[in-house]
């Protein structure tokens, strides 16, 4: 679809609603490693000693800040992501998690997600995440064997990984675990049977990533000096579809382009961000899209990413905003669309009901959406558009 010129857009949105939801999501980021792994561009770095007293009260006083412009908001989902959540240590997450209650109501079924490393230091921690509110674990396993784990700087080994899946479905109804595959020399039989291992092991959601080069990080610099080679795009594109038919086959749904589930367990918090719902991001990094009370139009507002920095900030102005500003209509609708399309259920008239108080066949021209579909790139209905 060309976004930039609009030729499959029929009008511009107009919004008119102060308030689109009362729905919030909450992402409390954790900004710390162990160690940095060499494919990752995530906000983390690695400290030797970190006062997590003084981590609680600005994740508090962060929260304060929202609390006035997010009044009478229902928060139905909850992420600790990273960096390494689970190296937090119980009273943490424990403070926060009271905090968030203080302050809004959370959903008798809210999901609360934190990621997790597959380490026996961590996985020690588990029962007690369990108690403190935690329903969701999301294990960052990203492969089965150890030498593809030491090249991609894990500090875990498969045997330490096997265990912790293991250990986190005695604990966890809800629990995912992630899988990066098209790595450098891993052939399809290697990731077909990688995978079904994968499958066997009774989760409920997988993440499963293609390896992309990212720069900034370590990968890129030895990818420009061609210490390793990565798939070529038709071999990948092998990978892609050997992983579509191996889920499916298997009874999960891809409901988005590399997350995979049995039904009713998608990550309901990641849906909020590609079907177009409120989010706050709390601490050095996040990142939030939400309308804020009384506001027509949707906020963008991203936090200082270094820690001691972002600290600073909240105890001298109440948050660590590195920016915010307001998302136009047409750079709403943009969003939209592009998160929208990500998903199996593409975009439909509700997110334009919400945000603009109108249809699909009042935001895009049919005729020319036809013309997609007839190439095979899209199937579009009165309802919904989806990449086929």
């Amino acid at each position: 679809m060309k976004l930039k010129n609009e030729s499959t857009l029929r009008s511009k949105p107009i919004r008119s609603r102060k308030i689109v939801t009362k729905n919030l999501s909450l992402y409390i980021h954790y900004p710390f490693c162990k160690s940095k792994c060499p494919y990752c561009d995530f906000n983390s770095h690695v400290r030797d000693g970190v006062n997590h007293e003084n981590f609680l009260r600005a994740y508090e006083t962060e929260l304060d800040f929202f609390s006035e412009k997010l009044r009478g908001r229902k928060v139905t989902t909850i992420f600790f992501g990273g960096g390494t959540p689970s190296l937090m240590p119980i009273f943490l997450v424990e403070g926060i998690l009271k905090k968030i209650s203080e302050i809004w109501e959370i959903a008798e079924d809210c999901e609360i997600s934190l990621e997790a490393n597959p380490t026996s230091f961590e996985a020690a921690k588990f029962k007690d995440l369990r108690k403190a509110g935690v329903n969701r674990l999301s294990l960052g396993i990203q492969a089965l064997n150890d030498a593809d784990l030491k090249f991609l700087g894990r500090e875990h080994s498969a045997k330490e990984a096997i265990q912790t899946i293991e250990i986190a479905a005695k604990i966890f109804k809800n629990f995912s675990f992630d899988l990066i595959y098209a790595r450098p020399q891993q052939t399809l039989n290697d990731w077909s049977d990688e995978l079904h291992r994968a499958i066997n092991f009774g989760t409920k959601h997988l993440s499963l990533y293609q390896l992309t080069i990212e720069k900034g990080t370590k990968f890129f610099s030895e990818f420009q000096q061609k210490k390793f080679v990565m798939p070529d795009e038709n071999l990948s594109a092998e990978f892609y579809e050997m992983t579509e038919e191996a889920t499916a086959g298997a009874g999960f749904e891809g409901y988005e382009i590399s997350n995979y589930s049995r039904k009713n367990f998608q990550c309901r918090h990641n849906l909020v961000y590609w079907q177009g719902g409120d989010y706050l991001g709390i601490g050095a990094g996040a990142h939030s899209r939400l309308y804020l009370d009384g506001e027509k139009n949707r906020s963008a507002i991203s936090m200082l990413c270094e820690p001691n920095a972002w600290l600073k900030k909240v105890s001298e102005s109440g948050a660590g905003i590195q920016k915010s500003e307001k998302i136009s209509p047409d750079e709403l609708l943009e969003e939209l669309i592009l998160t929208g399309l990500r998903l199996a259920d593409g975009i439909t008239s509700k997110i334009f009901q919400t945000h603009f108080e109108k249809n699909l066949e009042e935001i895009f021209d049919f005729k020319k959406l036809e013309k997609l579909a007839a190439q095979g790139l899209i199937e579009v209905s009165k309802n919904r558009i989806n990449i086929t």
